[in-house]
C-alpha cells in the first residue's frame, strides 16, 4: 500500500513462507476464545442480576461488558483469514473439505447432541419426545453453536477468496477496506433505532441494494488477512488505538442511551458484529496484539503453554457453555456465595475457559497416540 506522512503502512513478511510461527496470532486466538467465554458468562450473570435485583443498577455491568466482549467471533474470522487466505499456503478446495469441513461438521453434530441431551434432561415438565422435536433440539436449538456452520461456510468460500489475496494488488486491497468501512457505517445507521434521517433515507437504500452483504463474514475474513499483512505504523497506529478506545467508551454510552430511550437491546447497533464501533474496537485490539507481540521472545515454557492453549480453542468453544449451564442451573457461586454479578461472571468465564482447556487436553491425550498423522510425523522425526 502507498504511504504518506501520516497514513504509513508496513508490509510484514508472510508468516508461512519460512515455515515459522507467529506467536502473536496464537495469543489472538486465545484472547478471542476467552472473549467468547466472557460474553456468554455475562449474559447469564445479567439474567441472574435482573431476577434478583442485586445492586443499585442491574444493567450497569451488562452494558460495560457487552461492549468489552462485543463480537469476539469477528476476531476468530480474521484469524481464519490469516491462515486460509495466505498465498504462501497450499490451501486447496479438496484439502479444506477433507481436513476442515468434515471435522467441523462432525464436531457440530456430536456436541449439538450433547447439549440437546442436557437441555431435554433439564426440561420441566418433561417434553413429548418426537423425531421433529429431537431434530430441532439437536441441530436447530443450540444457539451458541451457530459459529460452526458459519465457519464451515467460510472454509468452503476460501478457495474463491484466495485469488484476491494472491493477486498482490494493493489498490484492490485498499478498495476492499474502504468499501468494507463504508458498508459498516451504513449497517450501523440501518440498525440504529430512531437515528435522524436513518429510517427515512438509509434504510430504504440498504433494503434495495446488496451493500449490507459487504459487512458479512467473508469480508471480515478478507480484512483479517489484509490487516495482518499491512499494518499501521507511527502516528497512524496511535490513531487506530485511540479510535478503538473511543469506540469502546462510545459503545457503552450508546448502549445506556438506547436502553433508557428505546429499551430494546435486540437492536443496539453498537455491539453487533457488523457495526462501526465493534469494527474499531476489534481492529485496535487485533493490531495491538499482532504488532506488540510479533517480535516478543517467549520462553520455551511460555511457547509450550501458548501452543497448547491455541490448539485447544475449538474444543474450548464447543464445551465452555456446558460449564456455564451447569453452574447457572445449579446456582453455583451466585446462589451459594451470593456473589455480585461483576465478580461472579468473571469467575464463570475463567472456569468455563479452564474447564474447556482441561477437556481439550484430555481429548488430545487420548487422540494423539492413535492419530495416524501424528504417528507418521513421530516416525519421520
Amino acid at each position: 500500500m502507498n504511504q504518506n506522512r501520516f497514513f504509513t503502512i508496513e508490509k510484514v513478511p508472510p508468516m508461512f513462507a519460512g515455515g515459522g510461527r507467529d506467536w502473536s496470532v496464537d495469543v489472538l486466538r486465545c484472547v478471542s476464545c476467552f472473549m467468547v467465554c466472557g460474553l456468554h458468562a455475562f449474559i447469564f450473570s445479567q439474567r441472574y442480576d435482573i431476577a434478583t435485583e442485586i445492586g443499585p443498577s442491574p444493567w450497569t455491568h451488562y452494558f460495560v461488558h457487552r461492549m468489552l466482549f462485543a463480537s469476539p467471533t469477528v476476531l476468530f474470522v480474521m484469524v481464519s483469514g490469516i491462515f486460509f487466505l495466505s498465498p504462501d499456503r497450499n490451501v486447496t478446495a479438496s484439502k479444506i473439505w477433507k481436513k476442515n469441513v468434515i471435522k467441523m461438521a462432525g464436531a457440530y453434530m456430536f456436541w449439538s447432541a450433547i447439549y440437546a441431551a442436557y437441555r431435554i434432561h433439564m426440561m420441566d415438565p418433561a417434553p413429548d419426545i418426537t423425531p421433529l422435536f429431537l431434530f430441532d433440539q439437536w441441530l436447530i436449538e443450540p444457539y451458541h453453536m451457530w459459529y460452526i456452520p458459519m465457519i464451515i461456510s467460510l472454509y468452503i468460500l476460501a478457495p474463491i477468496l484466495r485469488p484476491i489475496t494472491a493477486s498482490g494488488d494493493t489498490k484492490l486491497f485498499r478498495y476492499i477496506v474502504t468499501l468494507f468501512v463504508i458498508a459498516l457505517i451504513l449497517s450501523t445507521i440501518y440498525n440504529w433505532p430512531g437515528l435522524a434521517y436513518g429510517e427515512e433515507y438509509v434504510v430504504p437504500i440498504l433494503d434495495k441494494t446488496p451493500l449490507a452483504v459487504i459487512c458479512q463474514y467473508p469480508f471480515w475474513m478478507l480484512f483479517g488477512w489484509i490487516a495482518y499483512t499491512y499494518r499501521p505504523t507511527g502516528s497512524f497506529k496511535i490513531l487506530v488505538y485511540i479510535l478503538g478506545i473511543i469506540a469502546f467508551l462510545a459503545g457503552i454510552w450508546f448502549n445506556i442511551y438506547n436502553w433508557i430511550h428505546v429499551q430494546d437491546l435486540s437492536v443496539v447497533a453498537t455491539t453487533q458484529k457488523f457495526s462501526l464501533l465493534s469494527f474499531l474496537k476489534n481492529t485496535a485490539l487485533f493490531y495491538f496484539i499482532v504488532t506488540t507481540l510479533r517480535d516478543h521472545e517467549f520462553s520455551e515454557t511460555g511457547k509450550r503453554i501458548l501452543k497448547r492453549l491455541s490448539e485447544s480453542t475449538l474444543i474450548i468453544y464447543l464445551v465452555h457453555m456446558m460449564f456455564i449451564y451447569i453452574m447457572y442451573d445449579n446456582n453455583i457461586l451466585y446462589g451459594s456465595w451470593n456473589l455480585s454479578p461483576w465478580i461472579g461472571a468473571w469467575i464463570y468465564a475463567i472456569i468455563a475457559y479452564i474447564g474447556g482447556f482441561i477437556v481439550a487436553r484430555l481429548f488430545h491425550l487420548v487422540w494423539d497416540p492413535i492419530d495416524p498423522k501424528r504417528r507418521r510425523k513421530k516416525r519421520q522425526g
